[in-house]
């Protein structure tokens, strides 16, 4: 250690360093996000891929949020996957509407979580 490292203090630095991953070490889980039974997740739709993603999602039970702007201008594709996604939430009794009126973000959830949606 040099006059300057103990002037400015990079010996303590690297300790302090040293001793956080030991604390990261020691722990399983996620540090910054603690276990849950139940997650909410965004995923974009783009592809069939994303749609078993959201699939998979809700049969674990986590509240998904789907962000159909990448397809919005494919409408077909948009209604093949947006249909397979609901006929899997009803299959399962779960539940699914749309958060915006132009349908960009669709709200899906499994059955333990029901969307209470305004009448007009």
């Amino acid at each position: 250690m040099g006059i300057f490292d103990k002037v400015f203090g990079k010996g303590e630095e690297s300790e302090i360093l040293e001793d956080l991953d030991d604390v990261v070490e020691e722990t399983d889980r996620d540090v910054v996000t603690p276990e849950a039974k139940m997650y909410v997740k965004k995923i974009a739709l783009r592809n069939e891929g994303d749609v078993d993603n959201v699939i998979k999602e809700l049969s674990e039970g986590n509240v998904v949020i789907i962000d159909t702007t990448p397809i919005i201008k494919q409408p077909n594709r948009l209604r093949r996957f947006s249909d397979k996604i609901k006929a899997f939430v009803v299959k399962n009794n779960g539940d699914i509407a749309a958060l915006v009126a132009s349908h960009e973000l669709i709200l899906a959830t499994p059955n333990a979580v029901k969307i209470v949606k305004a009448k007009k």
